[in-house]
């Protein structure tokens, strides 16, 4: 499915989809004794619900509900053994709910950066499973340099890049990311799409790389006033080229609409 992905990815803007973790949490998920990954196996009606929710409101992609499923942090409660069978099934619920007609996206978080082999073991988890690409999610600019050294060694599929900070040497940063072959790049987690924004217009400066925007809610307003601001700001990207926008921590598939209908 990697190949029907790309010439999308290069050619127009795609809505994502809302913060998962945030919503299993309001759905009674405790960080303290679970994750939501392993939801995937306990929950997984939930999960897809959330998709289907996602999908209703507007989005084009999904991101997997594999955040933090590889073998380094599962080991915390000790469920390393079933990286694979963890991914697969959030591969599984998110196709199960877009159908064949919407992509997928492997989400992978940071933590695989202290143990690096345990990137190739998630990654290949989720390809074979048929994941359209893969996003290396809410990392640092050096755990995303391990990761996608490892991961371009291993598969073709598209590889997108989500920092959660940018270093000031910005365009020092992003030709790293180009010369190691990602195929996109972007932010996560800032608070609010108008600062999602303003990475998006300072990263453009630098690279023709579609660009990846998920940021947060901004707790500081009303939700309903963030969901108006989410899409309105968002209408601005049009002269950013080929974009993909969604949201994280703490957004809905209220934002995901507000996307839709700013499009």
């Amino acid at each position: 499915m990697s190949e029907s992905f790309r010439p999308a990815l290069s050619s127009r803007s795609i809505r994502l989809d809302a913060g998962m973790g945030t919503r299993l949490i309001a759905r009674g998920l405790s960080l303290q004794d679970d994750d939501p990954c392993l939801w995937n196996l306990s929950h997984p009606d939930v999960v897809r619900r959330l998709h289907e929710a996602d999908l209703a409101a507007g989005s084009e992609a999904l991101l997997t509900n594999t955040f933090g499923a590889n073998r380094n942090w599962l080991s915390r409660y000790d469920r390393e053994t079933e990286v694979r069978r963890i991914n697969e099934a959030g591969v599984c619920l998110a196709r199960e709910a877009s159908g064949p007609n919407r992509f997928v996206l492997g989400s992978i978080g940071p933590t695989p950066s202290e143990v690096p082999k345990s990137y190739r073991e998630q990654a290949e988890a989720l390809l074979s499973a048929g994941a359209d690409a893969l996003v290396l999610e809410t990392h640092r600019l050096d755990q995303a340099v391990v990761g996608l050294e490892i991961l371009r060694s291993l598969t073709p599929a598209p590889i997108l890049i989500s920092l959660y900070l940018w270093p000031d040497s910005l365009e020092e940063s992003v030709r790293r990311l180009e010369d190691l072959g990602a195929d996109a790049i972007g932010v996560n987690c800032v608070p609010g799409m108008d600062a999602a924004l303003h990475y998006a217009q300072r990263l453009r400066a630098f690279t023709p790389l579609p660009l990846f925007l998920k940021p947060s809610r901004n707790e500081q307003i009303p939700l309903a006033d963030d969901v108006a601001f989410f899409g309105r700001i968002a209408g601005k990207r049009f002269d950013l080229g080929p974009i993909l926008v969604g949201g994280c921590c703490g957004t809905t598939d209220q934002h995901v609409a507000s996307l839709r209908d700013s499009w």
